[in-house]
């Protein structure tokens, strides 16, 4: 196969486009998909992609859908973020959505048949990757467009080694109250309020409060912890000493903090979707 270097820019349709490039996909996908089948996987993503059209504005386009992910090109940084608040604001109306994680990087791109390539692509694409659960995650140029905004909260993430990305990324975490207030389905990752089911697990002096969208995400839980014994008279379960490495070992975090004060969203760290 020859490839002719010569004759393939007259082909596209533009080069070196400046814009911003977003990655959205859904935290703890994976996790969703094992807890509740492929075929209700695959309905959240549809109906994930369903809302980020509907949620397109002025100079915002969907180039393509990939998998639990969509990728967007806006015309300027300020209105990438006004696309996910528009996103986050919708998915918010969802009982139990996931939360979502973005990455966003203004620079060049190559756009040819309606996709668009390059290194800010891939850089994108990295800096999601990288989010926390409710999170956006900025390159530097994109940060510095929105500094003096009066709605953005903006904290340095420092040079990031993005995989597959040679040089280091001056990355920043973008607010724009994009996190829910929620607790966290430890298997699912679905989001659930305090009405929902749960679980208290005392550990020595300590108590642990858990949320399920389910009985079966519940028992499911329960079952990967091990190790644990039915506790007499009030329907709880009670930890043996090894509660916290099996904790740790299948979630990477506890859901909620000592003397059954939950932890907030911004402290729970999802599994990689």
């Amino acid at each position: 196969m020859t490839i002719d270097n010569h004759g393939a820019a007259g082909e596209f349709e533009h080069a070196d486009v400046d814009t911003v490039v977003i990655f959205v996909d859904i935290a703890g996908f994976t996790a969703f998909t094992e807890a509740h089948g492929d075929h209700r996987a695959a309905e959240l993503a549809d109906r994930f992609a369903a809302i980020a059209a509907g949620a397109l504005g002025p100079g915002d386009d969907m180039i393509k859908t990939l998998g639990d992910a969509v990728m967007i090109t806006s015309s300027d940084p300020a209105a990438a973020l006004a696309f996910l608040r528009r996103l986050h604001d919708e998915t918010r109306r969802i009982d139990g959505f996931p939360l979502l994680r973005a990455g966003i990087c203004a620079g060049a791109v190559v756009k040819r048949r309606g996709d668009v390539f390059g290194s800010t692509v891939n850089t994108a694409a990295r800096l999601a990757a990288v989010a926390r659960p409710g999170q956006i995650v900025g390159n530097a140029e994109a940060a510095a467009a929105l500094r003096g905004t009066d709605f953005l909260a903006m904290t340095s993430l420092g040079a990031l080694r993005l995989r597959n990305v040679s040089a280091l990324v001056e990355a920043f975490a973008l607010d724009v109250g994009t996190r829910h207030q929620e607790h966290v389905d430890p298997i699912c990752r679905m989001h659930v309020t305090t009405d929902a089911q749960s679980l208290t697990i005392a550990h020595e002096e300590d108590t642990y409060r858990f949320y399920f969208c389910s009985t079966a995400c519940l028992r499911r839980f329960a079952d990967r912890v091990g190790d644990m014994s039915t506790s007499p008279g009030d329907g709880d379960l009670q930890s043996t000493p090894s509660f916290f490495a099996e904790v740790a070992a299948h979630f990477d975090t506890l859901g909620s903090s000592p003397n059954g004060r939950e932890s907030a969203p911004s402290s729970t760290r999802s599994t990689s979707s």
